[in-house]
Formats: structure tokens, C-alpha cells, sequence
């Protein structure tokens, strides 16, 4: 009796497949008989590049990825299968080899079929071959044009072992958030215990319906569609129950999750607070996690628990980069810094949640949920657009460059990217571009580093800076830079900014690269902005570090190795035909002020050639061959690293030289100026 109740089932299950759904009783039998039910467990590999063709592959439940391994041992031609998708179908049609690696990306149940088996099926079933043939074609077709067919899907695990810690908020306004920057579809399900679920007065979110038990629609995919609620919002919506006094439940979660991700390309999963197996297996199940805490010590002792019971459940499929802690505050002030916090749980604070008043926060109210929605233009609805787009792959990244006086023309830029909200997610500076960068990712707006700039004008505060150095490796020692870094920047840390940065140095000793993302922004600013033969290098243990313009004037490559597809740079370096030019310029009012007459203005007569043979005795000077030697060779590589991204700005600045600080007003315009210009190739960019 077993066995007949054993074939009824995987006669039910080859009845649902789509390639076999139009089949007769007597084809689907045959079919049945042949086939053998397997399980694997996340990350396990199904089939390898390379080998035999064996059997016909066909997926149940969970995902499947499809790859091949390049010469750099790195994965490429990235696919993905779902439920209902068969594979290893090329190979035994062909009698080739398998030609890519199949690797189970979720627990998964797949149906196989022995090699011999399958050609026997398709010799007593023709139009099965027919419809295979057919497929085949279809797929190399889109292998032709470079189209993909199958819907690449993400799990996103949302969880907090703290209640009150507004968990469910943050999950479905990521996942409003995940819709409308992506234009992708999304859908939210809200697991939780049917015992202990209790929507009171404070619930975040309060369904209006009754949820569907896990146990009624484990295996059924089209009662679960049926369930899903759309047209109230611009995500669809999943209200599910679970008994945890119910053991079985927990080798149930996988197929449930992974049935629906080959209709959704984000589903976002909301979990209960109480950690039992089902809400572990979910975590396990998940490609990203999202663990929400508060900055309290029993709470953070909470999620480093939560951590190791990952790290112990996932083993070598443990990823640090997918296991995101973040961290939100419980009173208005964070009192532990990020650094003591990471230290405290061993472990990267992704990100920190801003307090959000209550202000900012109303009830949103649709016919079957209602629930906490925080205005757009809070920081905290502008952290979780941030981390959607990081999801999504849709971040904006912000190159500063580097180029001393010539920086300030970033200040013009970061006005007009304001006053248009063009987002930016990630900011990387250079040189002039690090100091900049580090003002307005703490919190300075244009307006306010404008005011700081303009410090520059007075001739007292560039002498407050200058500190003579011996032995003599630059003009100036830097002591006194850093204070007056650490008047605006404080004791400010890389996990103090706002938007997420990144700063470019140099390693003189080494001759490499240096990208700082953590520690003191003072310290890190302070190593990018050590102009060789102007400020003296500073000196880190055993390295001499100094300028990351030598290297990198225009580091663009930083943010495509973070993955951002979407960049803007500022390039500030003149070309040499702007040098040309500038001389030019300069040359004409040399010549115009030498026609000036005593008699016509005796005191400008003599202070101009007062100061023209004071310019006599002390130009050229070291400092400035140094700095125009290389701003020469820096603008050649800029125009390289220009090639990765999507819109460059590059301000004219015609006429300014490197050191001409106190042209504040002139600079800032011009990057305004060509901000303005670059606007429509931005948007356009942003729409992408």
C-alpha cells in the first residue's frame, strides 16, 4: 500500500511539471515509473562542468545556479533555474559533455531520470522530443542574442531576536523601497507564530485578514498564488501562520520560500522575533540576511548569538558580506561607537538605522494591512533606499578627484546634486576630493563648505597652517592641517558618515594603493591630502604614505570593485590644452597691467612690480614643479579611470592654478556650471 501511495504522490508531482502537463494518464505513468526523487542541501553541487551527461534534471522545489569557471577560478555566465525548469537537457540531447556547473543555491528537491530511461521516454513518447527539440532551439537562440529567460530571484531574510526593535517596519519598507528603485516585483511575506502572533495597539503591522496556515499550502504552489494579495500596494503581499510545537515544519520552509522566487525578483521575508527551527531553516534558506538590533549590550550579546548559531548551521557556506548586522539606536544618541560595538560582538556593523521622530512617522492604511511608513525624505527612509539599491545592484556612486586648490570646484558639484536629490550611495575621494568627501558624508551640506572654504581667502588662516618641518620632506609638517581637520571633523570615525566612504592614499615604500575605510576620518584625510614636496608624508608603522592622487587622481576603480554599476566622477585636473590656455590668460593681464603708467595709479604701478620680483626670486619653486610635474602625469591616468564611469564632470577651470585656494567663489561656480551641464546624461543615467 506504501508503494501505491508512493507513486500517487510522484505521479502528482510529474503531473505539475510544465513540460509534462499536457501529457495523457498513460505517457504520465511512464514517466513516473522512471523517475527518482533526490535531495540536496544548499550548496551542494548537482551536476559538474565537464562530466558525462547522465540524467535528465528536473527541479521540484528551491533554486538552482548555473555557472562555468573561468580561468581565474572566478564564476561567469551566471543563471539560475526554479521550480519547473528542467536541465541537463543539452547534454543528453547532444551526447556532449555538461558544460556548466549546476549548484543548489536553496535546499532542493529535484526529479531525475537515468540517461538509458530518458531515451527510452522519448522514443515511446515523440512529442515529448518534439517539445525538447523545440526548447533546445529556444535557448540557443537566446545564448545567440545574449538574452537571459530564466527570472534571477533574492531572498531577503529580515530578523531581530529583540522585540520592539521595529523589525517589521524596516522589512516592509525595504521592501517598498526594493520596488520602486528597482521597477522589479517584489513580494513581502510576513512569517510568524500562530500562537503567539497577537496584533494589539502597538503592532507595526496589523493584517485586516486571516493569514493562511504553512501546513495547508506546503507543496501547492497555485494555493499559495491564490493567497497572495496584489493591486494594494506596489508590492504584492503573503500573510502566513506556523505552528513551532510543529517539528515537520521545519524541512517545509525551503520549499515554500523558494516555490514562489521564480515568479518575484525579491522576496522579502519577515520573521518572527522567538528563533526556532522553521525561523532558522528560513534564515539559512535566505541569500541575504538582515539582522536588526539595538545598541544596547544584552541586545548586541543577543545578535552575536544569533551569528554563531549561523556560522555553526551554514558552516562553509557561512558569507560575512551576506550575514548584514544592523544596528539601530534605542535612544536618541548611539553611545557605543560603531568600533565598540564591532569589537564588542566580534563581527562588521553593516549599517546604522537612524531614530526616526515621530514626526516623520504615520500609519499607512490599505484594505488588508496597515502599518508604520516613514516620510521619503527622512534619513531613515534614505539608509533603507541606500541598502535597496545595494540589493537591487542599482547604487549611485560619487568620485571625487583629487587636485589640490582645484578640489574646491567640488563644492559646486555637491550643490547641484542637492538641490536636484540626485541620490548618491557611496562616495570615494582622492587628494582634495577625501577632504571634501569627508565634510559632507559627516553631515555639511554646500552651503556650509562653502562657509568653510571661504576660510581660505583670509592670508592668516593659510599662515595658521603652515609648520615648518625638519629634516625638510615638504614645505609644511601637517600638524597644523590636522587641527584644523579636527575643528569640523572631530573625533569622527569612517562609520560616522552618513553615506557610506572611502578614502585613496598612497604607500610611497610599496608603491601601491591604499583604500582606508575605517578608523579616524582626521588620520585617513590627512595621509590622502600629503602633497609630495608641499606637506610632509606621514609615516604609519612601515609605510610612508602619501597624495592618493600620485596613484589615483580619479579612483573609479574603488567603486567598481564595490559592485556600483552607476558612476559619477568629478574629474578636476586640467588637460594640457587647459594649461595652455590658463598661460595665455595669465600672459594678456601680464601684458595689460605692464601698460600701466606711474602717473595712472602710482600705488598698483608699484605693487604690481613689487610683487612681480618677489615672484621672480621665489618661482619656479620646488613645491610647484613637483605639483605641476605630477598633476601632468595624474591627468593622463585620470582619462583612464574616466573610462569606468557613466558620466564625468569635468569642470573648466581654465586660468586657476593649484594653489589659488583662495578663488573660492570662482571655483565653486564653474562646478556648478558644469554639473548643470552633465544633469540630463545623469538622469538619464538614474533611470537605467
Amino acid at each position: 500500500m506504501s508503494g501505491l501511495s508512493s507513486f500517487i504522490n510522484h505521479f502528482e508531482i510529474v503531473k505539475q511539471i510544465p513540460i509534462f502537463s499536457n501529457l495523457n494518464w498513460f505517457d504520465l505513468q511512464k514517466i513516473t515509473r522512471k523517475i527518482v526523487i533526490t535531495n540536496y542541501r544548499k550548496g551542494d553541487v548537482i551536476c559538474k562542468e565537464g562530466t558525462p551527461p547522465d540524467f535528465f534534471y528536473c527541479l521540484i522545489s528551491g533554486r538552482v545556479q548555473v555557472y562555468s569557471i573561468n580561468e581565474n577560478e572566478k564564476k561567469e555566465n551566471v543563471d539560475f533555474i526554479h521550480r519547473g525548469m528542467y536541465f541537463g537537457i543539452v547534454s543528453l540531447l547532444t551526447g556532449k559533455n555538461h558544460s556548466l556547473n549546476f549548484e543548489a543555491i536553496n535546499d532542493s528537491v529535484i526529479i531525475k531520470i537515468l540517461k538509458e530511461d530518458f531515451e527510452e521516454i522519448l522514443k515511446t513518447i515523440p512529442k515529448l522530443g518534439v517539445e525538447f527539440s523545440q526548447t533546445l532551439s529556444k535557448r540557443i537562440r537566446h545564448k545567440v542574442k545574449g538574452t537571459k529567460s530564466i527570472l534571477e530571484s533574492s531572498i531577503i531574510a529580515v530578523y531581530s531576536p529583540v522585540k520592539g526593535s521595529g523589525s517589521s517596519t524596516y522589512a516592509i519598507n525595504l521592501a517598498l523601497s526594493l520596488a520602486t528603485e528597482t521597477k522589479k516585483k517584489v513580494l513581502f511575506i510576513d512569517i510568524h507564530n500562530s500562537v503567539q502572533k497577537n496584533f494589539n495597539e502597538k503592532s507595526t503591522l496589523r493584517w485586516k485578514t486571516e493569514p493562511i496556515h504553512l501546513n495547508e499550502v506546503i507543496g501547492e504552489h497555485q494555493k499559495i498564488s491564490d493567497h497572495i494579495i496584489k493591486n494594494q500596494l506596489s508590492i504584492d503581499l503573503l500573510n502566513v501562520s506556523f505552528d513551532s510545537s510543529d517539528s515537520a515544519l521545519k524541512e517545509e520552509i525551503s520549499p515554500f520560500v523558494s516555490t514562489l522566487v521564480g515568479d518575484y525578483h525579491y522576496v522579502v521575508v519577515d520573521l518572527p522575533n522567538e528563533m526556532d527551527d522553521v525561523v532558522l531553516e528560513a534564515i539559512t534558506q535566505a541569500d541575504i540576511v538582515h539582522l536588526i538590533t539595538f545598541d544596547r549590550e544584552k541586545d548586541l550579546e543577543l545578535i552575536r548569538h544569533v551569528v554563531d548559531r549561523l556560522e555553526t548551521t551554514l558552516k562553509e557556506n557561512f558569507q560575512e558580506e551576506k550575514i548584514c548586522v544592523i544596528i539601530r539606536a534605542f535612544h536618541a544618541k548611539i553611545y557605543l561607537s560603531f568600533e565598540e560595538i564591532d569589537r564588542f560582538i566580534d563581527y562588521h556593523v553593516h549599517t546604522m538605522l537612524p531614530m526616526i521622530p515621530s514626526s516623520k512617522l504615520k500609519r499607512e492604511e490599505t484594505e488588508v494591512v496597515s502599518f508604520l511608513r516613514c516620510h521619503y525624505r527622512s534619513e531613515y527612509t534614505k539608509t533603507i533606499t541606500r541598502l535597496a539599491r545595494q540589493i537591487g545592484g542599482t547604487r549611485v556612486g560619487l568620485v571625487l578627484g583629487g587636485g589640490a586648490a582645484l578640489g574646491v570646484a567640488h563644492i559646486g558639484v555637491i550643490r547641484v546634486l542637492e538641490e536636484e536629490n540626485i541620490p548618491i550611495d557611496i562616495v570615494v575621494g582622492s587628494s582634495m576630493g577625501a577632504l571634501i568627501g569627508s565634510m559632507w558624508t559627516t553631515g555639511k551640506n554646500a552651503n556650509e563648505l562653502e562657509i568653510m572654504a571661504n576660510e581660505f581667502k583670509k592670508r592668516s588662516t593659510m599662515l595658521s597652517l603652515f609648520d615648518p618641518v625638519i629634516p625638510i620632506s615638504g614645505l609644511i609638517g601637517g600638524r597644523a592641517i590636522k587641527r584644523w581637520l579636527r575643528k569640523y571633523l572631530g573625533n569622527r570615525t569612517f562609520y560616522s558618515t552618513r553615506i557610506p566612504f572611502k578614502i585613496v592614499a598612497y604607500d610611497l615604500i610599496r608603491r601601491e594603493e591604499i583604500v582606508l575605510n575605517g578608523g579616524p576620518l582626521v588620520d585617513a584625510v590627512s595621509q590622502s591630502i600629503a602633497i609630495p614636496g608641499v606637506i610632509e608624508p606621514i609615516k604609519n608603522k612601515e609605510k610612508l604614505i602619501i597624495d592618493g592622487g600620485v596613484l589615483n587622481p580619479l579612483p573609479t576603480n574603488v567603486l567598481s570593485r564595490c559592485g556600483i554599476k552607476k558612476i559619477i566622477a568629478v574629474n578636476v585636473l586640467q588637460s594640457p590644452e587647459d594649461v595652455c590656455a590658463g598661460f595665455e590668460i595669465t600672459q594678456k593681464e601680464l601684458q595689460k597691467k605692464l601698460k600701466l603708467k606711474f602717473l595712472q595709479s602710482p600705488l598698483k604701478f608699484l605693487s604690481f612690480r613689487f610683487g612681480r620680483l618677489l615672484r621672480k626670486i621665489f618661482t619656479p619653486n620646488i613645491s610647484d614643479i613637483i605639483v605641476r610635474t605630477l598633476q601632468a602625469s595624474e591627468y593622463v591616468i585620470s582619462q583612464q579611470s574616466a573610462k569606468q564611469a557613466d558620466v564625468t564632470i569635468h569642470p573648466d577651470l581654465v586660468g586657476i592654478n593649484w594653489f589659488e585656494l583662495y578663488k573660492v567663489k570662482e571655483l565653486i561656480k564653474r562646478g556648478e556650471e558644469a554639473t548643470r551641464q552633465a544633469l540630463p546624461e545623469i538622469r538619464k543615467l538614474l533611470e537605467e
